[in-house]
């Protein structure tokens, strides 16, 4: 498949599927070199739309 940068929550929903499905990819084949584009491009989708709340440090260790 041929990969660009992820605008939409579905393109996201797609390419984590497939980064899934080839997680394990054996390096130096074409599934390891389209594991690392997609970890890029999820990594860039999730930088500008997942923002996670922040929680109090003390919070968490009383959890």
């Amino acid at each position: 498949m041929n990969w660009q940068i992820i605008k939409t929550e579905a393109e996201y929903q797609k390419a984590i599927k497939r980064t899934m499905k080839i997680f394990h990819a054996v390096e130096g084949t074409v599934e390891d070199d389209e594991l690392a584009l997609l970890l890029v491009l999820v990594k860039d989708y999730e930088s500008k739309h997942v923002h996670l709340p922040e929680i109090d440090p003390i919070d968490v260790v009383k959890l």
